[in-house]
């Protein structure tokens, strides 16, 4: 492998001295603990072409890396040498508002692209958590979604074309620009939610939407997580159309509320539906249907969101944090009739093991997130949990598991569990490493491995793409 002065020196020749980083600054750019020696920034497909062919010759284990919003996302690599920064690949390729579609390098911002596209009144249909800082590129390679999910679909249903930077420097495309042609869909497939293992996407080409109108928000608060899950039944099976449909624990939605200012029942769940139209008059008309619908079993009336305070909401919901204190999230994807289960049982689970939790579902896709604390969450905030276990933290020696940790770990086998015995999966978003080297991150997947396997051979036989971060070590 190439000593670190000379791999400077081939980068600084390939991308710029100042767009090449090392010594002190480069522990900034570490995944799950593993620093690289160097981070390269190119600002063309060309460059990133030629970095790789760099790694692929001398065999270093590149992490691509967008905003890093989602770097937390997989197993621990098994090593990492260079950071491949995209953050410089931001730009608008293409855009044809009457075809609606539109072409993006990987590296720009959701929000800049949203910015680029609403001139026409046109937008891409995604809203994954931390929308507002994370780039195209890392959405597309974690396959995040947010709540519009159940109107629009995930990145797969959005992404009609792609150009991709293999593991060897050689530039690959899929997919048609046109939204009537499916050529290469499949191969559009294989790189969606592939956490770079096997190519850098560099360009995207998306199907785009009309900027809705109007969008309202109905909010209904409930005693019982069973009566939530109850309204939201019979709002998925009315002829309602909502573009959202979340469902909040009490902890949930008591911070997500005194974001946007408004009062709240304690210890109650949240429901809210979110309308979109082309007019004031059809919105409202929608929302006197849902709250006619959902409001049964609630002892207090719901309240009505609309323009910064409904923005407000929904972006506090999609990023979450419980007050700074997260340290684990996991997602888990069920049937519709089991998300108030799941619901429940995530509750159950940290209240046995004395965890903080906030529990937010995307309660039409079947999507439920476990954000887990090692702090003790509370409709007001969150307070510290005993001194006793911060001590204990302290006094653990490295590498091994501290009680929060093994408990995180307890919570994934069980809600793994579940999630499983009902159809469904469960992965874990954010960890340690101590916790992530303890339990699969993702969980079995059954008599796929194989195939991917052979596929991570073909696309990247020298395994120098973010190495063990996906499934099954791949």
């Amino acid at each position: 492998m190439l000593s670190q002065k000379v791999l400077l020196g081939r980068l600084n020749k390939l991308v710029g001295e100042q767009h090449v980083m090392a010594g002190d600054r480069v522990s900034a750019y570490a995944v799950d603990g593993k620093v690289p020696q160097a981070i390269a920034f190119p600002a063309s497909v060309a460059e990133v072409s030629a970095i790789m062919a760099l790694a692929s010759a001398e065999g270093l284990r590149v992490a691509p890396w967008g905003s890093g919003t989602k770097i937390t996302f997989g197993a621990v690599p098994d090593g990492v040498d260079l950071v491949l920064g995209l953050s410089r690949l931001n730009a608008l390729v293409t855009h044809e508002p009457g075809d609606m579609t539109a072409t993006f390098q990987a590296g720009i911002l959701l929000r800049e692209a949203q910015e680029v596209l609403g001139r026409s009144g046109q937008f891409i249909a995604l809203d994954p958590p931390y929308a507002d800082r994370a780039t195209l590129g890392g959405i597309l390679a974690t396959n995040a979604s947010g709540p519009r999910r159940l109107r629009y679909g995930s990145a797969r249903d959005l992404l009609i074309a792609v150009r991709v930077v293999q593991a060897d420097g050689k530039v690959i495309k899929g997919g048609a620009k046109v939204v009537k042609s499916v050529s290469g869909y499949d191969m559009n497939k294989l790189f969606i939610g592939s956490l770079g293992t096997l190519g850098i996407i560099v360009e995207a080409t998306f199907r785009l939407y009309p900027v809705t109108n109007v969008e309202k928000t109905y909010l209904i608060p409930f005693a019982s997580v069973d009566v939530a899950g109850e309204g939201v039944a019979r709002v998925l099976d009315s002829s309602v159309v909502p573009s959202a449909v979340e469902l909040l624990c009490p902890v949930a939605s008591g911070q997500v509320v005194a974001q946007v200012g408004l009062p709240w029942p304690k210890d109650h769940y949240g429901l809210a539906v979110a309308i979109g139209s082309v007019s004031p008059e059809a919105v409202d008309a929608q929302l006197e249907d849902v709250a006619r619908i959902s409001q049964h079993g609630s002892a207090h009336e719901g309240y009505r969101l609309e323009g910064q305070v409904h923005d407000s909401f929904w972006r506090a919901t999609r990023d979450i944090s419980m007050g700074g204190h997260c340290q684990a999230v996991l997602k888990a994807s069920v049937l519709l009739t089991k998300v108030a289960e799941a619901v429940r049982l995530g509750e159950k689970v940290a209240g046995r093991l004395g965890l903080g939790l906030a529990v937010v579902s995307e309660a039409g896709s079947g999507i439920v997130r476990y954000y887990f604390a090692d702090q003790v969450g509370s409709a007001r905030g969150v307070t510290a949990r005993p001194s006793w276990i911060v001590s204990t933290r302290a006094n653990t020696p490295q590498g091994s598991l501290d009680r929060f940790q093994q408990w995180v770990v307890e919570a994934v086998k069980q809600l793994r569990n579940f999630a499983q015995g009902c159809g469904g999966s469960l992965v874990i978003l954010e960890a340690s490493p101590e916790v992530k080297g303890n339990v699969d991150v993702w969980g079995p997947i059954g008599n796929a491995l194989p195939l991917m396997q052979g596929l991570k051979e073909q696309f990247d036989p020298q395994r120098i793409l973010n190495p063990g971060r996906f499934v099954g070590g791949i």
